[in-house]
C-alpha cells in the first residue's frame, strides 16, 4: 500500500543510516531518488567487493537502497548545482547524511535549499545530534550507536564479559527507521499547517532511546537497578527463565504475572499435571516462594525432548514462550513467512533476501523492489522531473556533472 504515493524524496546520503531511512520511505510509496557523485559513488556500493556493474553492488547497498531511483550529480560543478536545484523545486523532502561544512560548501544546506523551495522538508541524520560541541563530528553505528550509546557496555554487564563484543543487530537500520518516522510526521505537519520543518535524528539519540530502561533505571534505582545488569539464573523466577532441551537448544518462557490458568495450561502441555496439585506451586505466591524448586523440575522436563519437539508441543499453549533461534532459522519461521518479513529480490541470475520494514499498512509492508544500478535513472529524472532536454543533459555530461 503506497501510503506516501506522490511524495518525492531527494536522497543525498551514503553508507547505511540515512540510506535506510530512504529505503523505508520507498517501501511506503515515496519516489526516492538516490544521488551519488559520478566519480565517487556511495561507498556502500563497493563495500566488500561490490562493483558498479549492473546488479554488482554489495548486498548491503541493495538492502538499504531497494525501491529507489539512482542518479549522479557532481555538486562541485555549477552544472551539478543547477540540476540539483531544479530537482529540489519539484521535491517534498531532502534527506542527507552529510555534515554542516560539506553541506554549506557544496550548496545544499538548509538555507540554500529553502531559497529554492521554501516548502521542502529538510531531513538530516548525524552521529551525535545537530547541537553541542561535537555536532561537526561524523559517526558510524559501530562507534556512536554501539559504543558511545551504552549498548556495548550493557552487553558486557549482562553477559559478564570483560571485552566489548561485536555489534548485535544494526544501529543504522534501527536509526533509519526512526528517521523515516520523523520525516512522515513532518509531512503530516506540513499538510495540516503549511509549515516545512527541519527533521533531525542521530545514531546517539536512537541508542539512548533503545537503551532507555537501563539508562533511567541506573539513575532512579542506582545500585539496585536490574535493567542492563547481570542477574544470576538462580536469582530469577521460573516464569522468565530459559530451559535447555535434550539436543542442547533453548526455550525461553516469559509468563509475566505468572497467571494461574497459564501455569496450569503449561503443566498440561508438558504432561505434568501433578505439578498443579503440588502445594509448593499452588498459587503465584507459592511459585514465587519456591521458584528454585520449580526451575529444577522444569530443567528436568525440558531435557527430555528435543528443541523441535518442544516447539510443536508448546505452539498451542496459552502463556508466552519463544524458541531461541539463530539468524539462519529466521527465514523459515512460520510467522516471518506468513507476514512476509523477509522477501527475495531478483538481480539478474542471482537473488537476495531482503528484510522488510516492521510496519504494515492494511497488512502490507511494501512492494520490495530492487535497488538501482549506478547512474541508472539520471537521464529520465533530469528530463521528467528537472525539465531538462537532451541538449542540457549532454551539456551536464560534457562538464562532468553527471556520469
Amino acid at each position: 500500500m503506497k501510503m506516501l504515493d506522490g511524495i518525492r524524496v531527494l536522497d543525498l546520503t551514503m553508507w547505511a543510516f540515512c540510506p535506510s531511512a530512504g529505503a523505508v520511505l520507498a517501501e511506503w510509496g515515496a519516489d526516492v531518488i538516490h544521488i551519488e557523485n559520478p566519480r565517487n559513488p556511495d561507498p556502500m556500493r563497493l563495500f566488500g567487493g561490490g562493483s558498479l556493474e549492473p546488479n554488482g553492488a554489495h548486498w548491503f547497498f541493495k538492502h538499504y537502497n531497494r525501491g529507489k531511483r539512482a542518479i549522479t550529480l557532481d555538486l562541485a560543478t555549477p552544472e551539478g548545482k543547477e540540476a540539483l536545484y531544479a530537482l529540489v523545486k519539484e521535491s517534498d523532502v531532502f534527506l542527507t547524511s552529510f555534515l554542516p561544512n560539506t553541506r554549506q560548501k557544496l550548496g545544499f544546506d538548509v538555507d540554500q535549499l529553502r531559497a529554492v523551495n521554501p516548502n521542502i522538508i529538510y531531513a538530516k541524520g548525524t552521529g551525535g545530534g545537530p547541537l553541542g560541541p561535537e555536532n561537526h563530528r561524523g559517526g558510524y553505528d559501530g562507534a556512536t550507536w554501539w559504543h558511545r550509546g551504552s549498548l556495548a557496555q550493557s552487553v558486557m554487564n549482562v553477559t559478564r564479559t570483560e571485552v566489548p563484543s561485536g555489534m548485535v543487530g544494526h544501529g543504522d537500520g534501527m536509526s533509519g527507521l526512526v528517521l523515516a518516522g520523523g520525516i512522515s510526521a513532518a509531512l503530516f505537519h506540513r499538510l495540516k499547517t503549511g509549515e516545512a520543518t527541519v527533521v533531525d535524528s542521530s545514531l546517539l539519540g536512537t541508542a539512548t532511546w533503545f537503551n532507555a530502561p537501563a539508562i533511567i533505571g541506573a539513575v532512579v534505582d542506582g545500585p539496585n537497578a536490574q535493567m542492563g545488569k547481570y542477574i544470576p539464573r538462580e536469582m530469577g523466577q521460573w516464569s522468565g527463565a530459559t530451559y535447555k532441551t535434550k539436543d542442547g537448544r533453548f526455550i525461553g518462557l516469559l509468563h509475566l504475572g505468572d497467571h494461574q490458568h497459564e501455569f496450569e495450561d503449561l503443566c498440561r502441555h508438558m504432561n505434568r499435571e501433578d505439578l498443579i496439585a503440588d502445594a509448593r506451586f499452588g498459587s503465584p505466591a507459592d511459585r514465587m516462594a519456591n521458584s528454585g524448586d520449580l526451575m529444577v523440575i522444569m530443567d528436568e522436563i525440558f531435557a527430555t525432548k528435543d528443541f523441535a519437539e518442544w516447539k510443536t508441543i508448546l505452539v498451542t499453549s496459552k502463556g508466552v514462550w519463544a524458541p531461541i533461534q539463530s539468524v539462519e532459522e529466521m527465514p523459515d519461521d512460520v510467522q516471518v513467512q506468513a507476514n512476509r518479513m523477509i522477501r527475495t529480490v531478483e538481480y539478474g541470475d542471482t537473488s537476495q533476501p531482503v528484510v522488510m520494514p516492521p510496519v504494515m499498512f492494511n497488512e502490507d509492508s511494501g512492494p520490495c523492489n530492487r535497488a538501482p544500478d549506478f547512474n541508472e535513472h539520471t537521464d529520465e529524472v533530469l528530463r521528467d522531473i528537472g525539465g531538462f532536454d537532451e541538449a542540457a543533459i549532454a551539456r551536464f555530461r560534457a562538464a562532468g556533472a553527471v556520469a
